[in-house]
């Protein structure tokens, strides 16, 4: 398989989550409603579906030659082992899974939360200087909000450094 159709789904799942999270503009914010969640939901699991097609695309670069149903950080990080080879993009990925306070692991927590347990916590904001404000709670970092940012611009967030490390890994082109 060429670059080319990899490179496309994992710009499609981009314009996916991008999709969703500008549907959430059409509807009253903060309420909860089933709109509102299917759209939070979808949207995390549009920008993991972006993380495992740029999976792909380094399977393909990284000449591992993966099954597309294989592919996994771990399992190109083994072969490269094996061959005596190094990948500074993988290691970098990898310390990005690592990483439990970072975006992608709380972005992770939550899409994963949403797939094997249930819906995710909202916290909405009644009073005070952030009345409005609908903010996503971790599920496994208890009740209490750590940062109050609204879930629009929380994921808008997520998506942008999605976006941005799908972009560095082309431009710099550095897999090696």
């Amino acid at each position: 398989m060429s670059l080319d159709p990899l490179r496309s789904r994992t710009d499609q799942k981009l314009r996916f989550a991008r999709l969703h999270l500008g549907e959430f503009d059409s509807q009253p914010a903060g309420h909860g409603h089933d709109f509102e969640r299917a759209h939070q939901e979808a949207f995390l699991a549009q920008l993991f579906g972006a993380y495992a097609a740029l999976l792909q695309e380094l399977n393909h670069e990284l000449d591992c030659a993966l099954e597309p149903g294989g592919v996994s950080l771990g399992k190109m990080r083994k072969i490269l082992q094996e061959s005596n080879r190094s990948s500074a993009l993988l290691r970098e990925l990898y310390e990005l899974e690592q990483d439990q306070s970072g975006w992608f692991s709380q972005a992770k927590e939550m899409r994963d939360h949403t797939t094997h347990v249930s819906g995710l916590a909202l916290s909405y904001h009644v009073n005070g200087p952030h009345a409005g404000v609908v903010v996503l709670r971790p599920p496994k970092r208890g009740t209490k909000t750590e940062h109050i940012i609204d879930f629009k611009d929380l994921l808008a967030g997520w998506l942008d450094k999605m976006e941005s490390l799908v972009q560095r890994f082309r431009r710099d082109g550095d897999v090696g």
